[in-house]
Parts: C-alpha cells; structure tokens; sequence
C-alpha cells in the first residue's frame, strides 16, 4: 500500500473513483469536444480529473448493464480474475503432470529394467536358484554382460551364463588367494 503525501486509503479511493464518474458524465459534451481537438492537449493540476478523462475514452463506446457504471467496472474486473484464476488452475495441473512425470522417468531406471530383463532369462534357461543369483550378481559389476547376453542368439545364451559363472568362479578364487598371500 502507498504511504506518505497523495497516498489514499481504499474508502477515500471508492469515493473519489464514485465523484470522477459523475464528474465523467456532467462533462461528456465537454470531454467529446476536448477528444476532437486539434490542439495538444493540457496539462491538469488535479491528477483525478485526467485520470476520468482517460477513463471515459476507455468507457466510450461500451454498454453498461447498469445505471451504475462504477459497478460495472468491478463486474468486469470480476469477470477477468475469474479467466485469469481458471489459467492458473491449468497452469498448475500441466506443472503437477510434469512433475509426476519426471519422478516416474526417476524411478523408472533403464539400467534396472535391463537387470530384470537379463534375470528373467536366465531363469527362463533352467539355472538353479543359486546360479540366478550369482549371475545377477555378475550383471550388476559388469552390467556390459547383460548386453551380450541379449546380443547372442537364444541357443547359445545358456553357455555364455555357463562360462560367465565358470569365470566369476574363478575370479572368486583368485581374490581369495591374494587375501591369504596377504
């Protein structure tokens, strides 16, 4: 809210918007020979009556519901909180799906869609349980064998799994020896 010299409150406000619409409607036959004027145009001292002058050229030409214009002013302002409420409302539903939309790509992890994919069929080539977990295993360290696998034609997947759990073995084996060693 303004403050300090020239600064209205909301009473005084309505008061002095409600005397420049009569004041509007006393000098219409005034105010049309001012807009068809030639010359430039003067400067008033009361700010409130350039402020009506500009408001009736904003008025001309627009029907009112009402004998009182004022009401009508605040009708149509009411009209345009309503569009510009309604707009927010929408802009706020978009930006809820985008927002649900990013959290669900966030969750959806390409890489562990891939791991289930390479477990599945793993399981769908008879391996016992154990193995199914030690070649999950093996996919997460080295997701690079979850491609190969799906490179490979159906017939020879079994062996690759056979011979990645062959080498995991021994790798195993390996890190054992050096832990003893040290």
């Amino acid at each position: 809210m303004a403050t300090g010299e020239g600064a209205e409150d909301m009473p005084n406000a309505v008061q002095n918007l409600e005397e420049e619409l009569v004041r509007v409607n006393a000098n219409d036959e005034e105010d049309r020979e001012d807009m068809t004027s030639v010359e430039t145009p003067r400067r008033s001292v009361d700010s409130t009556s350039s402020i009506s002058k500009k408001r009736k050229k904003e008025w001309k030409g627009k029907k009112t519901s009402s004998s009182y214009p004022l009401l009508d002013v605040f009708n149509e302002v009411s009209g345009d909180l309503k569009v510009a409420t309604m707009s927010i409302g929408k802009m706020a539903q978009a930006m809820d799906r985008e927002a649900s939309n990013q959290e669900k790509a966030r969750y959806e992890d390409p890489q562990q869609k891939l791991r289930e994919k390479a477990i599945n069929e793993v399981r769908g080539l008879e391996f016992t349980s154990s193995e199914v977990i030690k070649a999950a295993g093996v996919f997460v360290r080295m997701p690079d064998q979850m491609g190969m696998l799906f490179a490979l034609p159906e017939p020879l997947r079994r062996e690759y799994i056979v011979d990645m759990l062959r080498d995991e073995a021994a790798r195993r084996e390996r890190e054992v020896k050096v832990k003893v060693l040290v």
